[in-house]
Parts: structure tokens; C-alpha cells; sequence
């Protein structure tokens, strides 16, 4: 769509606002913070929890949905340097609590994130810095380092053991693969080697197969010092390659408790790693080895995605593999621990009034 033809679309829907709308809710629109674009989307992803698209339960959630872009506790959430990409975990969340996002740092916030898409290294930002100065909140902001490397160099510490292997002098196959986010290009390799790749990393070949052809990983949310579920993945792996892609190859995934997966050490040390990298928000993945019992966090994402799980704002929801339920049930978790950790608030900020509205509908 043009320039043009975007500003005719806005000129006419503004015509139509002021022939049809009383001046009182023209005052009132002037002053919602808003972009049509994302009360489109917070209302198309409020919209896909209706299961049964009924017009009683599409009018209760339409009207739901409205209370949240015209609550007073709306928040403001600041996107920077990057807009967050429509699939990125946490601006999900921003859509269900119907709140508003910004890359524009002049705007008010009440939580900026430092937001850089498949990026590895995370310089200090100056403007970013300016606003802890100001005593603001900002998230990720010491997360300046999520190699491969780093996060192995860190793991070490906070585990005593590490997945790294020298590929001169360990026998056996071992896992290579960029030292860089986000590149999905792992190979499996036989040891020794006579020379090294640069940015390149070795790693152990982790044994998580549950049967021939699948395997079995952890995706788990940080939201500072809670872990509010994790995700148990199901993945098809029918040749070595698929081993290192990630969505496409999910079979089903599984909603759990981090108790039900992790001992209590390995949690506390999960969270220890996380603070000792910086990431306030974002997702591990991590692998269990049969062989001696052992996790490994393989992967530290800050800018994660919801592909398949939680983002049925471009795809139907039945193309998800989370159902219904799961997936309000995963949203609801998510959303607490963003508003506990993040933004330290609770999540019950409808009116005595409104909730006797809803009531009768």
C-alpha cells in the first residue's frame, strides 16, 4: 500500500469520526494513546480467545477488550532501538493486556526495553542509559553479550561444568555451530579435527532423544527471578540437520511447571545465570542429557518469538499448537510475571463497576 493511499485511508476514516462521533467522545479519542495499526491487532488477538465465536461472547470480548485501551492504568511500553516484530513473545503480552508500544523515546513510558532483533552483541545505549539515569525502567539493559561463547563461559561458572569441547582433541561427534544468534546452522562432526573455524563453536552432542527421530527440548520464559512455566517441546529430527531448526519441526509442545522439570538447584542456578548475563526478560533453551542427568542452557534469546504458540494474530488459531485453553492459560502466566517483575503491577485493574457490566452480558 502507498504513502498516498494510506494518508487517503486515514483522511476519510477521520471525516467519519467527526460526522458521526459527539464531540465528547472526540475528546475522548484525542487523548488515548493509540496507533490504528495496534488497536487493530489488540483487538484481532483479544478476539482469538473467543473459541466459540457466539455474538454474546464476541460482544463481552470486544467490550473487554475496549475497557483495556481506555483504562487509565494502560501502560506504555518502549520498544528500542527496534519495533518488536508482530511474533515477538512479549508484544503478544502488549496485545492482550491491550497496552500501548512505542519506538519513540520522547514518548512517556512506564518500561523501555532494550530491543535489537537477531543481534549477538548489545553495545550500551546512550539514550537508553539516559533514562536509568533518570531512575526509569529498563530492561535488558546489561545483557550486552549472548554468544554462544559467553553464555557457555557464564554457564560454567554458575553450573561447574560447561557443553564445550576442544574439537583437536575430543573423540567422538560433537555439535558445530556459529558463535552468533539466531543462525540455526548447527552440524554434527566427528573429532579430532585438524584445525578450528573462527566464530565458530564446539559443543557436545547433547543425547535428548526420547525415541529414534524425536527429541526432546525446554523453552523456558525469564521474567527476572520468576520462571513462570516452560514450554516441553516435542521435535522431529528424521535426519541430522533438522536437529538444529527450530519451529518447523515441533511436533506438539507441552505446558509445565519449572518444578515438575527442574530440581530446585538447577532453578536457582538458571536464575543466577540469567543475572549473572544480564537478561532481565527473555528465553533459554535448554536440553537434559541422558546420559549423566545433566542441563545445558544452549541458547539465551532477549528479543524471543511465539511462532505457533501464542500468535494468532497472523495465522488462524487453529494453526496453533497450543489450544484454546493452553494458550489462555500460558498468556495468564506470562502476563502476571510481566506485570510482578516488569512493571510491578498485578493484573486485576478492571473497575467493581465494569465487572458488574460484564456480568449481565
Amino acid at each position: 500500500m502507498s504513502l498516498i493511499t494510506k494518508k487517503n485511508i486515514l483522511f476519510q476514516a477521520t471525516n467519519i469520526i467527526k460526522q458521526y462521533f459527539p464531540p465528547f467522545a472526540i475528546e475522548i479519542l484525542k487523548n488515548i494513546k493509540y496507533d490504528f495499526l495496534n488497536i487493530y491487532r489488540i483487538y484481532k488477538y483479544n478476539l482469538s480467545f473467543v473459541e466459540k465465536k457466539e455474538p454474546k461472547q464476541i460482544i463481552k470480548n470486544l467490550y473487554q477488550t475496549t475497557q483495556k485501551i481506555f483504562s487509565p492504568a494502560r501502560k506504555t511500553i518502549l520498544f528500542y532501538p527496534n519495533f518488536p516484530y508482530h511474533r515477538a513473545s512479549i508484544y503478544q503480552l502488549c496485545l492482550a493486556l491491550g497496552y500501548h508500544v512505542t519506538q519513540n523515546p520522547q514518548s512517556k513510558f512506564d518500561a523501555a526495553i532494550y530491543w535489537k532483533r537477531y543481534a549477538t552483541f548489545f553495545p550500551e545505549n546512550p539514550i537508553l542509559s539516559s533514562f536509568i539515569a533518570e531512575n526509569k525502567t529498563v530492561i535488558n539493559d546489561r545483557c550486552q553479550d549472548i554468544s554462544k561463547s559467553y553464555i557457555d563461559e557464564v554457564f560454567l561458572n554458575v553450573f561447574g561444568y560447561c557443553i564445550s569441547v576442544d574439537p583437536l582433541k575430543y573423540t567422538g561427534k560433537c555439535v558445530a555451530k556459529s558463535d552468533l544468534n539466531a543462525r540455526h546452522d548447527g552440524k554434527i562432526i566427528d573429532c579430532p579435527i585438524s584445525s578450528k573455524q573462527s566464530k565458530v563453536v564446539y559443543q557436545k552432542l547433547i543425547e535428548n532423544e526420547i525415541e529414534p527421530g524425536k527429541l526432546v527440548e525446554f523453552r523456558v520464559p525469564i521474567f527476572k527471578q520468576t520462571i513462570p512455566l516452560v514450554y516441553t517441546y516435542l521435535k522431529n529430527i528424521s535426519n541430522a540437520e533438522q536437529r538444529f531448526l527450530g519451529y518447523p519441526n515441533l511436533i506438539s509442545v507441552e505446558i509445565t511447571e519449572a518444578s515438575q522439570i527442574f530440581t530446585s538447584k538447577e532453578i536457582d542456578n538458571i536464575l543466577e545465570f540469567c543475572s549473572q548475563i544480564g537478561l532481565d526478560y527473555g528465553e533459554l533453551d535448554i536440553l537434559k542429557d541422558k546420559q549423566d542427568n545433566k542441563i545445558y542452557i544452549i541458547d539465551a534469546n532477549n528479543t524471543p518469538s511465539s511462532t505457533l504458540l501464542l500468535e494468532p494474530v497472523i495465522m488462524s488459531a487453529e494453526k496453533c499448537l497450543l489450544s484454546y485453553e493452553e494458550r489462555a492459560s500460558a498468556i495468564d502466566k506470562l502476563i502476571k510475571a510481566f506485570q510482578a517483575e516488569i512493571l510491578n503491577t498485578n493484573n486485576s485493574d478492571r473497575s467493581s463497576l465494569s465487572n458488574k457490566i460484564l456480568e449481565r452480558i
